[in-house]
This record gives C-alpha cells, sequence and structure tokens, in this order.
C-alpha cells in the first residue's frame, strides 16, 4: 500500500507532536548540551525563576511539547462534548444493529465487519444481498423513502428480532449529472434517499434508543457535503444535509429528549471505489488516496465499537474542506477549481432505475 499524507501525520503525532515524547526534550537538552536553562534570585513571590529568551533549541523543544499537549486538550474536549461527559457500554452480542443500504458497497463491508462480534445485524435495502450473509445477518427489503412501509418493517423487526440499539445510516445514492442535465426523478431521487430516508430512519428507530438512553446512530456524509464539487451539485446538496441531520439530532436528543447516552457520530469520506462512483478521475494518491469500501466499512465498525461519537472525515487531507466556507472566496474558489473535472466521466450504477 503506497504511503499517504495519513500515514506521515500518524508517524509525526505519535513521535515530534507526543507530549509524553517530548517532554523529556527539554530536561535532556538541559542536562547533555548547551542548551540550558538559566536559574537565578528573582524579587518576586518565587525566590528563584527561570530566564528567558530560552536558547533556541530549548525554545523550539518546549514549543514541541506545548503543540503535542494542546491538540491532545483539544481532542480530550471534542470527546467529552460528543459524548455529553457521559459514559456509555455496549454488550456486542447483545447489540442490534440496523445497517441501511447494507446489501454491498460500504454499507455490505461494514455488516460482515460488525457481525464478527455476534451482534444481530439487520440489513435494510432494496437490493438483495450481494454476499453470503452469517446466521446473524437478517435482511429486510423496505424503500427508504416509503414512511410507512418503514414504520411498519420497524415494528417487524421489533417483534421478530429486538428493538435495534444502533443504526448506521449509510444508504445513499448519487446520480452523476450536472444540475441541468438531471432530470426531475435524478433530484427527487437523490434527496429522497439521502435525506428523507435518513430522517425516516431515525424517526423508525431512534425512539426506543431515546426510551433507554442507549443506542448509537451513525450517519455516512461526504467531503463533499463541506466542499461542493461540479457535476454532483445535487449530492453535494443533500451530503450538507446530511451532517446538519447529524447535528441536530445529536443535539435534540440531549436537550429536548434528555438521552446524553445516545451517541451519534458522522463519517465523511472522499473518494471511494464504490460502483456509485464508477469513471471517478483518481487524484494525489499521496494526498487523496482512493479508498476502498472495506477501509470505509471497518472504520465503520471501529467507531462503534469504540463506544464514543466521532466525527471523522477520511482520508486525513480531507479535513481541508472543513474550514473551506471561512476561507476567502478566491481561496474556497481555487480549490473547487482544483478539482472541479474528477466527477466530468463519473457514470454511476442506478439501483432504483
Amino acid at each position: 500500500m503506497a504511503f499517504t499524507l495519513g500515514d506521515l501525520l500518524l508517524i509525526i503525532d505519535k513521535t515530534a507532536l507526543n507530549p509524553y515524547i517530548t517532554a523529556f526534550a527539554p530536561i535532556l537538552l538541559h542536562l547533555f548540551t548547551d542548551n540550558k536553562f538559566v536559574i537565578e534570585q528573582t524579587g518576586g513571590l518565587l525566590k528563584y525563576g527561570i530566564v528567558r529568551p530560552f536558547a533556541p533549541l530549548l525554545y523550539k523543544s518546549i514549543v514541541l511539547f506545548c503543540a503535542g499537549a494542546i491538540i491532545r486538550l483539544n481532542r480530550s474536549l471534542n470527546k467529552k462534548a460528543l459524548n455529553n461527559g457521559v459514559d456509555a457500554k455496549f454488550d456486542w452480542p447483545k447489540e442490534i444493529i440496523v445497517v441501511t443500504g447494507g446489501s454491498g458497497g460500504i454499507g455490505g463491508e461494514a455488516v460482515k465487519k460488525l457481525a464478527s462480534r455476534g451482534s444481530q445485524i439487520v440489513v435494510l435495502d432494496v437490493l438483495p444481498l450481494t454476499y453470503a450473509p452469517p446466521k446473524n445477518v437478517h435482511f429486510y427489503k423496505v424503500d427508504l423513502t416509503d414512511y410507512e412501509a418503514l414504520q411498519e418493517v420497524s415494528s417487524r423487526i421489533s417483534k421478530d428480532i429486538g428493538d435495534p440499539t444502533i443504526v448506521v445510516a449509510n444508504a445513499g445514492i448519487c446520480r452523476g449529472k450536472p444540475i441541468l442535465q438531471a432530470t426531475k426523478r435524478d433530484i427527487e431521487l437523490t434527496f429522497g434517499v439521502n435525506n428523507m430516508g435518513m430522517l425516516y430512519t431515525a424517526k423508525a428507530f431512534l425512539p426506543s434508543m431515546v426510551k433507554n438512553n442507549h443506542g448509537h446512530f451513525l450517519i455516512i456524509a461526504s467531503q463533499t457535503g463541506y466542499l461542493a464539487t461540479a457535476g454532483v451539485t445535487d449530492y453535494s446538496a443533500t451530503k450538507a444535509a446530511a451532517i446538519n441531520i447529524y447535528e441536530g439530532l445529536q443535539t435534540e436528543t440531549k436537550h429536548i429528549y434528555k438521552a446524553p447516552a445516545v451517541r451519534f457520530s458522522c463519517i465523511s469520506p472522499s473518494a471511494v471505489n464504490t460502483k456509485m462512483f464508477a469513471g471517478l478521475k483518481a487524484g494525489s494518491g499521496f494526498f487523496m488516496p482512493r479508498l476502498s469500501a472495506a477501509d470505509v466499512g471497518g472504520l465503520i465498525a471501529e467507531t462503534l465499537w469504540s463506544g464514543n461519537s466521532s466525527n471523522l472525515l477520511v482520508p486525513a487531507f480531507a479535513y481541508i474542506s472543513v474550514p473551506s466556507k471561512l476561507f476567502p472566496d478566491w481561496m474556497r474558489v481555487g480549490m473547487q477549481d482544483g478539482g472541479a473535472d474528477v466527477m466530468s466521466d463519473l457514470n454511476p450504477h442506478k439501483p432504483l432505475d
């Protein structure tokens, strides 16, 4: 596998930006080099103090330690905020996990991974399974855009298996057309599956999670939800909405329904090798490596198994899209110009035709 920016950042994070390592650097420099702390008497409350400015190398080592400490403090605060400062426990052989769009692609890989821990997995899809399911995987055919049908299936699942405790809202489509070439049906299907189906899924399965103050609702969005891409305006818009659905469900469940232990996560991948993005032009393998369905499916499983809420983009370089709305317009437009042709040859499969 090719070396990527994400691999480089991970190495830096575990070494140069690891405060548990860099904390020793100033001490070692003081003891074994000419870069020493200068201590002298002061006239203040403390009898002795360290004289500044520091020697150059000593100063750099202190800055490196502080940077690593700040990064880890930020992660800790993020984790606490996303999880409402509340612990949650999951017993995986007893959990019931719904995966929408789990017949293949990213959803299918997530199903196979999640099934390995003995949870009961329920796949909701309009398409049949593309793999041989283990005994703990159950399939229900349903159109997620049909509110009544989904409610009926939800009731059947509760009777047949039990109330789901985890939902992976993965189902999505991309028709792959610029907005002036997209038909009315293209647009309605895209918003219907990617947004209405997601909200209907929440209405079907969140009530029992809220009632028991236990569960995890994970949404699959997209990097394009942060930075719209030419050729898929409607898809980008639905993924921006998906990110807002994730944020809205989290805050409503915490403040309105008083169920702070229910987890909410969002994973926003960049380019993934699936039938939905057939014909997608490859970018830089270092900055934007093409992800596989197994990569994202594995990330879904690891996020759920962690027991904590997460808001993730993959690969690492995709995070550049998040602050793009705050950039000057010339920078944001330049970023969009750089990816203007990646969708130009897109030829996605159309499962609902």
